[in-house]
Order: structure tokens, then sequence, then C-alpha cells
């Protein structure tokens, strides 16, 4: 077909040429001269420079035709490789808000390669095509979700996002470290609110289930989506605000607006760039935290589906203690999940040499992951006390007989 329409451009336009050529010679007969002008060099080579490049495109046009999709799809990708060096150029923050908007026009290459079915994987009931996604703090206002769905993360999540808008910290909000692979952020929750973000939520989800509902066949393998709203898992990041007296107020509001909208939830209580926030960490501040939001996301009506899954971020800066009592309050009330590990205020080797390391806020990047990796390990090990619970639902009476159970 593209080879065709090209084809058919091509001798449109020589049809336009020789027509416009003849007019010419017609009537340049009718006048007084008696000879043809002679066409200008410079003429010429413009003639042959649009013949070439309209070629160029007839031939490009007719080649990708013939490739298939995926192959397509990778060149797109390897493309924007040219294109990030540029963004490194601008602002930090300048950067971010131009990816952003990118993604929110649909201005970047968008996945077509189905995901290998090894890569997929299923917690709490919702299907992930793969584990890699977006966390928070990218889309802090849901601008972007579909173009960023569409880039082939498993997931993405947005926010954080705050009852009442707020402008957050002063800026600059965001500094480059780029020898380390890292970057210092300072936002404080920076966020239109719940209201415009709801509204942007219920637009793309609507957009979506249409779009899922047209393409596939009720019972066809694409129609089994992981998310709400179609492929792409979609999870809502809650925070409170700079002024509110009342934490659990505000992630609840946050629950009662936008858990329609959620695949999965997440309580915000370990950004460093919000004064106070952290200190929700403490065992009686969580538990009476996690009790008021259980509750207020529990007393909605939902569908086959049930309520969104709630977890809760955390800092990657805890002591032994913080993280027995937060692994114990997570056991205790059946919390879904945690989420490992929000930014750090520690600066270790080699960004405590470099001079942006004294900007105040989050430090993330190359440098956090062997601190992050540690959390995780030790929030694995905390957290296992379910176990025997796991064990008696499944009628073993010891660890011993459900090892290679599956394989008997």
């Amino acid at each position: 077909m593209a080879a065709r329409a090209a084809g058919k451009l091509y001798r449109n336009f020589m049809r336009q040429r020789v027509i416009s050529t003849s007019i010419g010679a017609s009537r340049h007969c009718s006048s007084a001269a008696t000879s043809a002008p002679k066409i200008p060099h410079s003429s010429k080579k413009g003639r042959l420079l649009t013949g070439a490049t309209i070629g160029l495109i007839i031939a490009g046009g007719a080649y990708v035709s013939t490739v298939d999709e995926a192959t397509f799809c990778g060149w797109l990708f390897s493309a924007t490789k040219l294109v990030n060096p540029f963004f490194a150029l601008l602002d930090a923050e300048v950067a971010h808000k131009l990816a952003v908007s990118a993604a929110a026009h649909g201005w970047v290459p968008r996945e077509k390669r189905p995901d290998p079915p090894i890569l997929g994987l299923e917690v709490w009931g919702r299907k992930f095509s793969n584990p890699i996604g977006l966390s928070a703090g990218f889309d802090k206002n849901a601008e972007a979700v579909e173009g960023l769905l569409g880039m082939g993360f498993g997931f993405v999540e947005v926010g954080s996002v705050t009852p009442v808008p707020q402008e957050g910290n002063p800026k600059p909000h965001i500094f480059r470290l780029r020898q380390e692979g890292a970057i210092i952020n300072c936002c404080g929750f920076n966020s239109e609110g719940i209201v415009a973000v709801a509204k942007r939520l219920g637009a793309q989800h609507g957009k979506r289930k249409l779009e899922t509902s047209s393409s596939s066949s009720p019972l066809s393998e694409e129609a089994k989506h992981g998310g709400k709203a179609g492929p792409g898992i979609l999870g809502v990041n809650l925070g409170k605000n700079k002024t509110s007296e009342d934490a659990a107020a505000d992630y609840v509001q946050g629950v009662h607006t936008l858990s329609q909208y959620a695949d999965y939830l997440v309580i915000n209580i370990s950004s460093p760039n919000t004064p106070g926030l952290r200190m929700l960490q403490g065992r009686k501040h969580l538990k009476d935290l996690v009790k008021k939001v259980q509750a207020a996301r529990d007393e909605m009506q939902w569908g086959e589906e049930g309520p969104p899954p709630l977890l809760v971020k955390i800092s990657p800066d805890l002591s032994k203690e913080d993280l027995e009592d937060i692994a114990a309050v997570a056991v205790a009330l059946r919390l879904d999940g945690l989420i490992i590990s929000n930014t750090t205020i520690s600066r270790p080797d080699p960004v405590n040499k470099n001079p942006v390391s004294a900007e105040s806020g989050g430090l993330s990047g190359k440098p956090l992951f062997n601190l992050s990796t540690n959390i995780l390990m030790e929030m694995y090990l905390l957290t296992r006390a379910e176990l025997a619970e796991c064990l008696e639902r499944d009628g073993f009476k010891s660890i011993h007989e459900a090892v290679g159970a599956d394989c008997r």
C-alpha cells in the first residue's frame, strides 16, 4: 500500500511538472521573443535536489512498507538516543517538563512489540506484562499516562498527588550529578491537586477502556488486560499538603477521589522534602494512619475486581529498629505491599565529593542502588512472618513438606 501510494505521489508530481512546462512553453511561443530563455544553473540544481529528495521519500516509503512493525519500532527507539544529548544541555527542570509534555502529546515512540511471556507476572490479581515500571515523581499530575504506558512500561505510577494544589519548595528543584549518574531533588510535593488529577485520570480511563473494548474481542487473549482500563498497570501515589495538620485526612481524601482509577494505591510517607512527613513511619503513627486509610478504601463500593491494593513507600534511611516496626505493622494490618525505597538524604561515595551534594533534598540514581537493595533484603526477611499462615492455608504440616511440592 505504501509503495503504491508513493508511486502515485511521484506520478502526480511529474504530471504537474509536465503541465507546468507545457503552459510555460505555450506562453513563450505566443510572445515576440524568438528564442527560449536559458534555465539558470541554480534553478537546475534546485530541481535536481527536489527530485532527489522526492525520490528518497518514495524509496524510503516503499522500504518501510516492507519492514515488519517490530523492526520499525526498534528503529524509533534507537533514534531517540540522538535526541537525549539535547535534553542534557537544558536546565534539568526544563528538560523534565519537556519530556512530560512530549509523552502527553504522543511525541514519543510507541512500543508495538509484545513482551515475551517469560517477563509477565501476576501480583494482587493484576497481570503485569513486564516488571519494569516508572515510579512516581516523573508524571506528578497524570498528564502523560497513555503516552508513558505506550512506551512499554509494565506499570506507571503518577503523583505524589496532594489534596490542595501547592507549588512545592522554592526553585531550583532539581540538580544533576552527571558523573555519578545521580540527581538531587527538593521538589516538595509540587502538585496541581486531586481535582485536576482526577479530571485527567477520568478522561484517560474512559478513553483507554473504549480503545481496549473496540480493538479486542471479548474472547481474545488481548482482552484480558492487566489494569482497570487497558494494558499496563496504573498506580496512584498519594501525599499530604505541607501545611496540613491532619495527615490521615489528606490521604483519606486522596483515596476517596482517586482510588477508582488506580490499579494500586501508595501512601507516600517518606519524602525528605516535606517537613515532618518521615515521622509518620514510626510504629504508632504508621499503624493509626494505615488503619484509617484502609477503612476509607474498604467503605467504598467496589466491583468484582475489589478495592485497589494499598502500599506504603518507605525511606532508605531507616534504622534496623524502624524497619522492624514497619514490618510488624505491615504484617499485623495485612498491608498489600511496601515500596522500597524513596530517595535518600545521605551522600554516599563518590557523591559526597561533588560540590552539588551540598544541596538539600533527596538523592536518587546509581549511588542509591546498594542502599535501597540492602533495605529491600532486610524488609523481605522481616515480613516473612506470614509464612506459617501460608503453610497452614495450603495444608502443609511443615516447611519440609512444602519443599518441592509442585514437582512431585
